[in-house]
């Protein structure tokens, strides 16, 4: 009748068969997962065109549709349904359209499989529908057969009630919200547990999430940065009076230990001001590994004293960020900015001092 598995055009383009499909098949052609949460903007998902209940199939075409606004296609493979060898053509992308077409040479294939995989970015965690049409079938005698279908569904992903402030992340930016708003009662994203306040035990849901990720507490930058030792300590303390018995909020407690000792320095210690050199402004920073009286002296390379920077009593902790490190603006103690050159900055911590170079250049 015509019919041909695979020919060749003048403009280069191949042509796996040419017929009016007019038999049905049994097969199905599915698109796996049937459903799927869409990840984070920039993550990626992966598809198959899997077929079960196949009989004599030499080669196929299908045409995938998606949403552009939810998925950006990536890339295509051929599965390892087809005969060995078999020839996968180069896929035609029109807008939201994914042209599959495929040939074995080799023989026919009977049973399930992949006929392929596709891979696609998320530009929009949103629902949407991946959906499957012209799908044929072909065996070595060109002729076309029509099999069922089945789309997936791509889900927008659940907003976690432990992401308190919705941004698709438990992290340590959840907790200090918690921390901000512990005593509020009424409607509140961070009354994690729903009991109409914000208290401790959201705070320790909240550090029990936290506890199952794979990064220590040590690499919550984030945290050594926002929260204090004497936080931290505050809250494992009314934690440890409630006697938690279940499973996440012993795991809460646990985490906010480790977080303890994360940010409680071993030693005091004198850090390198940034930026170095400056102009006119930089920041000291520095960790307490005691509670101290703390200053900071700056003079000149000849000894000659510009400014004393006096903090007061400082508890245990690291302070290292700029809202927590020594600031100064390059003035004298009568409020004259000053020289260019070589300053020295001794920090004083009770019993304790340590001396490091700066340079201000104009």
């Amino acid at each position: 009748d015509g019919q041909t598995l695979a020919s060749g055009s003048s403009d280069g383009t191949i042509l796996l068969w040419q017929s009016t499909p007019s038999l049905t098949s049994n097969a199905i052609v599915r698109l796996l997962p049937a459903s799927v949460a869409s990840p984070r903007i920039g993550d990626q998902l992966s598809l198959s065109v899997d077929i079960v209940a196949a009989e004599n199939v030499a080669g196929y075409q299908a045409t995938v549709r998606f949403d552009t606004t939810a998925l950006r296609y990536v890339s295509s493979a051929n599965g390892d349904f087809l005969s060995a060898g078999a020839l996968f053509v180069k896929p035609v992308i029109e807008g939201n359209l994914i042209m599959l077409n495929a040939a074995s040479f080799a023989g026919e294939t009977d049973g399930a499989g992949t006929l392929a995989t596709l891979k696609f970015e998320v530009i929009e965690p949103k629902s949407s529908i991946v959906t499957l049409s012209d799908v044929l079938l072909t065996n070595r005698a060109g002729e076309a057969f029509v099999p069922q279908v089945e789309d997936a569904e791509i889900t927008k992903p659940t907003t976690l009630k432990s992401d308190v402030n919705g941004d698709g992340h438990v992290n340590v930016l959840d907790l200090v919200i918690i921390a901000s708003n512990l005593g509020k009662s009424g409607q509140n994203d961070a009354d994690v547990n729903g009991d109409g306040i914000v208290n401790i035990q959201d705070l320790v849901l909240i550090a029990g999430v936290l506890s199952t990720s794979a990064a220590a507490p040590s690499s919550h930058t984030q945290a050594l940065s926002i929260l204090t030792a004497i936080d931290v300590k505050r809250w494992l303390s009314q934690a440890q009076q409630l006697n938690f018995i279940d499973a996440t909020s012993l795991q809460g407690i646990r985490f906010l230990e480790q977080l303890l000792a994360a940010l409680t320095p071993k030693e005091t210690v004198l850090l390198a001001n940034y930026p170095n050199p400056f102009n006119p402004e930089t920041w000291i920073p520095y960790q307490l590994a005691a509670p101290a009286d703390v200053s900071i002296s700056i003079y000149t390379a000849d000894g000659k004293l510009v400014q004393i920077l006096a903090l007061g009593h400082q508890a245990i902790g690291i302070y290292e960020s700029r809202s927590r490190a020594v600031y100064w603006d390059g003035k004298n103690q009568l409020g004259e900015p000053v020289a260019s050159g070589i300053y020295f900055y001794t920090l004083t911590a009770d019993d304790f001092t340590a001396t490091r170079k700066m340079v201000i250049r104009k």
